[in-house]
C-alpha cells in the first residue's frame, strides 16, 4: 500500500493575483487549520495529480462540475485540471463555528472525499477572509485500501510570494 497525493489550489476567479488565506486554529476545532472563503464569490480550483482525470467530474459541496484538463507540468509530471465553483447561496459561517468545503475527487470508482475545514465570510469593510496566511496549496495524502481511497492527511502550505495580512 503506497501513499499517493493530490494537491488543490484555490484562487478567486475575478481577482487576478489575489490569494485565498487560511488561519491556524490550534486545537479549538476538528482540524488545526481553517480555509477562509467569501460567500457569493467564484473561485477557480486547480487539481494537481499524477493520475489522469480526463473526462471526469468533481463534486464540490454537492455540485457536479466537469474538470478541464490543462497542461502537463514537467516538474513531478503532474497533470493540472481546473474547475470554477461558486459560493453563491452558502450562508456566512457563524462566529466561533466552522463549515466544510466538501470536495470529491475521482480517483477510483469511490473517489477521494475530502472535508476541508473552512469559514465563509461576507465581503465588506472588515473582510476577515483576507486576513491570515496566504494559501499556496492544500496537500492531500491518501492510501488505496481495498479499492477505497482513505485520506491520511490534509495540510495547507503557505504561498511565500504573497504577504500575510494580519490585523
Amino acid at each position: 500500500m503506497e501513499d499517493e497525493s493530490v494537491q488543490l489550489e484555490i484562487v478567486p476567479q475575478d481577482e487576478e493575483g489575489e490569494a485565498v488565506f487560511f488561519k491556524e486554529d490550534g486545537g479549538r476545532f476538528d482540524t488545526p487549520q481553517t480555509l477562509k472563503l467569501m460567500i457569493d464569490t467564484k473561485y477557480t480550483l486547480r487539481v494537481y495529480s499524477k493520475k489522469d482525470f480526463s473526462g471526469s467530474d468533481i463534486l464540490i459541496n454537492g455540485d457536479i462540475l466537469q474538470m478541464i484538463p490543462g497542461e502537463r507540468q514537467e516538474e513531478g509530471r503532474q497533470q493540472v485540471y481546473s474547475v470554477v465553483f461558486n459560493t453563491g447561496g452558502i450562508e456566512k459561517t457563524k462566529r466561533a463555528d466552522r463549515s466544510v468545503l466538501a470536495v470529491q475527487i475521482p480517483t477510483l470508482p469511490s473517489g477521494i472525499l475530502v472535508a476541508i475545514q473552512c469559514k465563509y465570510y461576507r465581503a465588506g469593510r472588515e473582510n476577515k477572509a483576507i486576513w491570515g496566511v496566504p494559501l499556496r496549496r492544500v496537500n492531500i495524502q491518501y492510501k488505496i485500501v481495498a479499492d477505497v481511497a482513505v485520506v491520511d492527511t490534509v495540510i495547507f502550505t503557505r504561498d511565500n510570494l504573497k504577504k500575510n495580512k494580519i490585523v
